[in-house]
């Protein structure tokens, strides 16, 4: 299955402006089965009053969940978003901590079933703070932990490596090695990734897009009994 973390920058294009057609095409031609977005917008001016999660919806053709981290104004919803093409039950939406009283973070939580395989999946974007992002990865483990393997995990982090790779590795997480993902134009940072356990890596790449200022992580992946295979095709972006 291909499986997919993008943090959209609410659909922010080359040109400097917000490209929400231009997003749906990217999230399209990524032909993913499982697709997570991060600094996604609902009926944002900024982002020409649109629906970016069923926008998206409908350009993939994929079953859509939407975490709402915070409210902006009178109609404006912030978050993150999980697409499946599959069944997508069981989801929660569920704060995480905020030790220093940062930005609201969320993860969704869901059990997704793709190809006949079920898989206990975690979506999220954590906080740049340093006090807050390790303790908000604990709390995603844990929280994941409680769900049947194969579990996936899945996100801007906004953690290097160093942070990531020992709280995940304990946990019995295998982490899609990717190039550094941000900024998009020459990437330094290495801070999207894509977790699995109980799961087998076959692939991994961080491609251009023309659309926000990360690159997204696109991983081929199958369970550990070699269902379901990778998908024929590649990814299609902007640049």
């Amino acid at each position: 299955m291909r499986i997919v973390t993008f943090n959209i920058k609410n659909g922010l294009g080359s040109a400097g402006r917000v490209d929400v057609p231009g997003l749906a095409r990217v999230c399209a031609g990524f032909e993913a089965d499982i697709l997570a977005l991060q600094e996604v917008d609902r009926r944002a001016r900024r982002s020409g009053w649109s629906d970016q999660v069923a926008q998206v919806a409908r350009a993939t053709g994929m079953a859509a969940a939407f975490g709402e981290a915070a409210r902006r104004g009178r109609f404006h919803r912030y978050g993150n978003a999980f697409l499946a093409r599959g069944r997508i039950a069981d989801v929660e939406v569920l704060s995480l901590p905020r030790p220093t009283f940062g930005e609201p973070r969320v993860a969704i939580l869901a059990t997704v079933t793709v190809g006949g395989t079920a898989v206990s999946v975690a979506a999220t974007h954590l906080s740049f703070r340093e006090k807050e992002g390790p303790v908000q990865l604990e709390a995603l483990v844990g929280l994941l932990d409680r769900k049947p393997p194969p579990r996936l995990i899945l996100g801007d982090l906004n953690l290097g490596p160093d942070v990531v790779e020992p709280v995940l590795g304990a946990a019995g997480y295998e982490i899609a090695a990717t190039p550094p993902t941000y900024p998009a134009d020459t990437p330094r940072l290495r801070i999207d990734y894509v977790a699995v356990a109980g799961m087998t890596l076959i692939s991994a790449e961080a491609p251009v897009t023309g659309i926000s200022d990360h690159r997204p992580v696109v991983v081929e992946a199958c369970c550990a009994d070699g269902r379901p295979g990778p998908r024929p095709g590649g990814f299609e972006g902007d640049g």
